[in-house]
């Protein structure tokens, strides 16, 4: 019997060009296009570290808009070298699948579409393809690929929202499980509430996953007959469940969005140790940051040593919580940030407007 091809983790990156509006809270980063680009892209070294400083047995992969690195300055040309070095090949992919009005809120959202197209092109039918976020970290990927869905489903994270929890501020249809229960209704399904399908999660064969997209096109195709749109990509696989026409197998017991930090007032996650797979959205410029710096730097010793440990993973990543001292370097962190940030903006503001593009 043949062996399985190895699992591909495919994560993506949309680079917006200089003139869009976007707004991403969790970024810690300011509104230039070039330094949200690297923010992330310290992310996506972070996560490769997490798989490839453990040797687990996967092929990685990063989807993005992107042609040329050295539109993101030296920073960003350094950071793709150190994807390369860590083993992560590039595939291109235009964003093709936008909102279909005008949203600066997680404006690349619908990205993942095209990181799919990109991610299945010339890959064998029987090969599992995790495409993910970002900014997540993988403390037990073997757990995580141990149960991947069967032929035909979609893994994802069911996210259990209230049912009017306001998920983004978008003023159209949509927002909420409830909402969408409404939405699905109106289309001719259940009135029943749907669970929330978390988009930083979704894995399946190659054809599992065209289908998905297809899917999602004759959604919006729908929709807009009807003068509507869902701007997020979570908001569309949402309704393509309650709609009945994604099986979606629900991975979140071992794989699932962690808020860290004091503030941010999400229930905790009880079982974190237990999982293999951890999205940490709130640590885009805090920890996920000091492993890509820790990376540049050379020093993975350290770096390793914690990888090889869940609960050491964890107090890393800020997983388990954290103590006063950390907190007192996370908001210095942040209040740094912050300044640089608004000295960024004020300095864009007095230099003359370019016309060249990020991607």
């Amino acid at each position: 019997m043949p062996l399985k091809p190895t699992p591909l983790v495919v994560q993506y990156l949309y680079v917006h060009a200089p003139e869009e509006s976007f707004l991403y809270p969790t970024a810690r980063s300011d509104a230039s296009a070039a330094r949200l680009a690297c923010r992330y892209l310290e992310c996506a070294i972070a996560q490769a570290a997490s798989l490839r400083l453990r040797d687990v047995d996967c092929e990685l992969a990063l989807a993005t808009n992107l042609r040329d690195p050295s539109a993101l300055g030296r920073a960003g040309v350094a950071r793709f070298e150190q994807l390369d070095a860590l083993g992560v090949q590039i595939l291109h992919a235009d964003y093709r699948h936008r909102p279909a009005q005008d949203v600066e809120m997680f404006m690349s959202s619908r990205y993942v579409l095209d990181a799919i197209l990109a991610a299945v092109e010339g890959q064998p039918d029987e090969r599992q393809l995790w495409l993910v976020d970002l900014d997540c970290v993988w403390p037990n990927a073997q757990l995580v690929f141990g149960n991947a869905p069967q032929p035909g489903q979609i893994g994802a994270i069911d996210i259990p929202y209230p049912p009017d929890w306001m998920i983004v501020e978008y003023a159209e249809a949509g927002r909420t499980r409830s909402d969408m229960s409404r939405l699905a209704s109106e289309l001719g399904g259940a009135a029943t509430l749907p669970p929330w399908i978390g988009g930083e999660l979704l894995s399946g064969t190659p054809p599992a996953l065209r289908a998905l997209v297809a899917t999602c096109e004759a959604l919006d195709a729908r929709l807009a007959q009807r003068g509507q749109a869902l701007p997020a990509e979570e908001q569309v696989l949402t309704l393509a469940g309650a709609l009945g026409l994604v099986d979606y197998c629900n991975l979140t017991h071992v794989a699932q969005r962690v808020w860290t930090g004091p503030r941010h007032g999400a229930p905790p996650v009880e079982n974190a140790l237990s999982l293999g797979f951890w999205h940490v959205p709130a640590e885009k410029g805090l920890s996920l940051r000091r492993a890509a710096n820790a990376i540049a730097k050379g020093r993975t010793e350290r770096l390793r040593r914690d990888l090889a440990d869940p609960a050491r993973m964890a107090s890393r990543f800020n997983v388990q919580g954290t103590g006063l001292r950390r907190r007192l370097q996370d908001d210095g962190w942040i209040a740094m940030q912050h300044a640089r940030g608004r000295l960024h903006a004020a300095a864009a503001r007095l230099r003359p407007r370019s016309s060249s593009r990020a991607s």
